[in-house]
């Protein structure tokens, strides 16, 4: 019985050769055990096969969290929030800055940089922008950018005019005249020291400033002076009031710009063009 064999015999329905195989009698007996056995076998391969998946899957997410972790770890993310809100105050300064000086906001959006930084260096970065803000914030306060005047009421400008006194032949005007009322606030368009608070020929009662990088700003025709000799100013401050003192046709300012000892062109400075 354990070597019985069964023929089965195959046949062809074409009318070729038919053929003819042996199995053994317990195979054909017992199909449905060995059946049930290779189902079982099957099942433990697939299941054997699944439980390395996930445990090779689990293994990798793992290493992710693990590696987010560790980024969360390093950064330090009340610095970060503190550094982007110090930035904000940044700009907010610069363009209140602007404001006063007359001028038009920046827009600092799309800064730029690289897409695809490091979570891990956004303190850097964060503290590269703050430094940059900084700078750009004292090279404000620095240069004598835009008008002393919220009026933009230029009646004289730079260079050879007629004499506003006679209307006839010309002179040279080293600075700008702008026009306003008698008492308007004048403030100083950069950081600097008074150099000189008081009256000054044709200029009357007149104020000074010296400034960085060699350079100076003349207010002229103020009708009070509100600011001494020696005394540090900063961005913005109120020198003095807007008057007609000295050689003066009328109320108005008469601001000028000297770079080297020279009288350069403030409309040159008016704005970042």
């Amino acid at each position: 019985m354990r070597n019985h064999k069964t023929s089965i015999l195959i046949i062809n329905t074409e009318g070729k050769r038919n053929k003819t195989i042996l199995v053994p009698t317990k195979l054909l007996l017992h199909w449905r055990k060995y059946f049930a056995v290779v189902v079982l076998i099957v099942f433990c391969l697939i299941t054997a096969l699944g439980f390395t998946i996930f445990h090779s899957t689990s293994e990798h997410f793992q290493t992710e969290i693990d590696k987010a972790d560790e980024i969360k770890n390093l950064v330090n993310i009340p610095k970060a929030k503190q550094t982007f809100q110090l930035i904000d105050e940044n700009i907010f300064r610069i363009n209140k800055l602007l404001e006063s000086r007359g001028l038009v906001h920046i827009s600092f959006e799309d800064m730029g940089g690289p897409e695809n930084i490091e979570v891990i260096k956004i303190n850097e970065l964060a503290d590269f922008y703050k430094d940059q803000l900084s700078s750009l914030e004292k090279t404000l306060k620095e240069a004598p950018i835009g008008s002393p005047t919220l009026s933009d009421n230029i009646i004289s400008k730079f260079g050879y005019r007629r004499n506003p006194f006679t209307g006839r032949g010309t002179e040279y005007h080293s600075g700008i005249d702008i026009k306003g009322k008698k008492g308007t606030p004048i403030k100083t368009t950069a950081n600097g020291i008074v150099q000189f608070a008081g009256w000054y020929g044709g200029y009357g009662k007149c104020v000074i400033i010296k400034h960085e990088n060699n350079l100076k700003t003349l207010y002229g025709h103020l009708s009070k002076i509100t600011v001494a000799e020696g005394e540090k100013i900063e961005c913005g401050q109120i020198i003095g009031k807007l008057g007609s003192t000295g050689r003066s046709s009328g109320p108005h300012l008469h601001y000028e710009i000297i770079k080297n000892d020279e009288k350069i062109n403030p409309n040159d400075y008016f704005n970042f063009q």
